[in-house]
């Protein structure tokens, strides 16, 4: 492809070279770099592409994208013809030379993007049901996996990938025959322009409690950063927000999109009516137009509740028949590593979760609570958690003291404690309880503290560990070793051979 054709519409500060050179594809990788690649020089959150330009221009880079212009002098790029592409930002050049590379696939389907702390994966796994209800195949892109109709296509890398990668997905299902794209949207990915000038016909606002504050350092930057999502929607777009939070009408406060809002209260467009949760799943009643419609869900809880309905209105916004929709959603069982049910066959229940923040181990904790007391067996609560390294630390006592309060029994031990000492995470972790003996415990090996945590419990008893969730493996000093917490379970109870 032309670099002209991939430069097309987009604002640059300076070009010094030739544009009609032929383009074999676009990096930002310099290993990747091959004869005639663009390469694309990203500052990231631990390495700047733009310490490898030479190394990128020595493996044949016909073109490099830049931000800093006095980092290689203009008589390297012009000396080994290699076109210099100057830019106020890469990141957003580069989303828009992915566009224009892969055809704007985006176009061509409908698009829906998903973001909030907390409940993004299962609505993405929710609303995928609900577009495929219409008969169209439906692309999934999130933090476990990237789906297209029935086939995964890999493993997640990123929640939500860099622009190329994404378009690049997008470019392969639409011609593989997909309708529609619903997508998590992070944080960091709307701070660091990986979904810039994508059209999005629907937008999705979960909740926001504290999370990655390492990254955004403040409560008010990363609300800001999830705000980017919808501010950046058309007016013939759909911002579908759970009213019932804190941040619902601050975060559509300046978009032009048509606001819809769900939740509990009366004023919700989608308001659940009734909502009844037992350790079978849960039955909703959402009113929409003066109409009552059934879900019934295979999912437990409070949060699982805020999920099915938000999923409903997207897919009633986007044309879909309500009853049919409300239907769709019963379809999806259990979610791997999201409030995944596990039976032990010894009469207690093993809950595994991603929970890895304050808000979202309360809520955990909160709807197996909820199970115990719909039992009415006097079960106990068991928690198994840990706190990741190299994260925010603030959250580490709060946490430790959320799950003192919810359960009766918690084992405090390591996640991925990457480059931090796990043991000196534990210790801040119970910085926040009052460090009962007969209640909490400290086992920081967390093959060890599953296993003890199952050997606490008694019939009708549920052990959650959290954390983890769907990941398998733990991430210790730079190395990632394999470890599944379900696989851990079920090696323990002898449920697999």
């Amino acid at each position: 492809m032309k670099l002209a054709d991939i430069l097309k519409d987009i604002p640059a500060v300076d070009i010094l070279g030739d544009v009609d050179r032929e383009i074999t594809e676009v990096v930002y990788d310099s290993r990747k770099v091959k004869d005639n690649s663009l390469f694309v020089a990203l500052s990231g959150t631990q390495l700047d592409g733009h310490r490898f330009i030479i190394d990128a221009i020595g493996s044949g880079a016909g073109a490099v994208a830049l931000e800093d212009d006095s980092i290689v002098p203009d008589e390297y790029f012009t000396s080994h013809n290699t076109t210099k592409l100057h830019f106020q930002s890469t990141r957003r050049a580069m989303a828009l030379m992915a566009a224009n590379l892969f055809g704007h696939p985006s176009e061509h389907m409908k698009l829906v993007g998903i973001t909030g702390t907390n409940g993004k994966t299962t609505s993405t796994y929710l609303v995928k049901s609900v577009l495929e209800s219409g008969g169209g195949k439906v692309l999934l892109i999130g933090t476990i996996e990237y789906i297209l109709g029935d086939t995964v296509l890999q493993t997640a890398t990123h929640t939500t990938p860099e622009s190329l990668d994404l378009q690049r997905l997008m470019a392969s299902a639409l011609a593989d025959g997909a309708s529609s794209t619903v997508m998590e949207v992070s944080s960091h990915a709307l701070a660091m322009n990986r979904v810039y000038g994508i059209p999005f016909k629907a937008a999705v606002f979960t909740n926001l409690t504290q999370d990655h504050l390492d990254f955004h350092l403040t409560m008010e930057e990363y609300f800001k950063a999830k705000k980017i999502l919808f501010d950046s929607l058309s007016p013939e777009s759909f911002a579908i927000v759970n009213i019932d939070d804190e941040y619902g009408k601050r975060i559509v406060a300046d978009t032009r999109a048509k606001k819809v809002y769900y939740g509990f209260r009366d004023d919700a467009e989608f308001r659940v009516v009734r909502s009844i949760s037992t350790d079978q799943g849960t039955l909703l009643d959402i009113r929409y137009g003066g109409n009552d419609f059934r879900v019934d869900s295979a999912l437990v809880g409070k949060f699982n509740a805020y999920n099915l309905t938000g999923s409903f209105a997207v897919g009633v916004m986007l044309g879909c028949d309500p009853a049919v929709a409300a239907e769709s959603l019963g379809r999806v069982k259990n979610i791997k590593g999201r409030f995944e049910r596990l039976d032990s066959g010894k009469g207690f229940l093993v809950i595994i979760d991603y929970a890895h923040s304050p808000d979202s181990l309360q809520k955990t904790l909160q709807a197996a609570r909820e199970l115990l007391y719909e039992s009415g067996k006097g079960g106990r609560l068991i928690n198994v958690f840990g706190c990741g390294g190299n994260r925010d630390k603030t959250k580490r006592p709060r946490m430790g003291k959320i799950s003192e309060d919810l359960s009766d029994l918690t084992i405090v031990t390591s996640d991925n404690p990457r480059f931090e000492d796990p043991a000196a995470i534990v210790d801040e972790i119970m910085k926040g309880m009052t460090l009962q003996p007969d209640k909490v415990f400290r086992i920081v090996d967390r093959r060890e503290a599953i296993v003890a945590g199952l050997k606490l419990a008694r019939p009708d008893d549920i052990v959650v560990i959290a954390g983890k969730g769907h990941e398998n493996y733990q991430d210790i000093k730079g190395v990632r070793r394999h470890f599944d917490d379900r696989e851990e379970v079920e090696k323990e109870l002898g449920l697999k051979n």
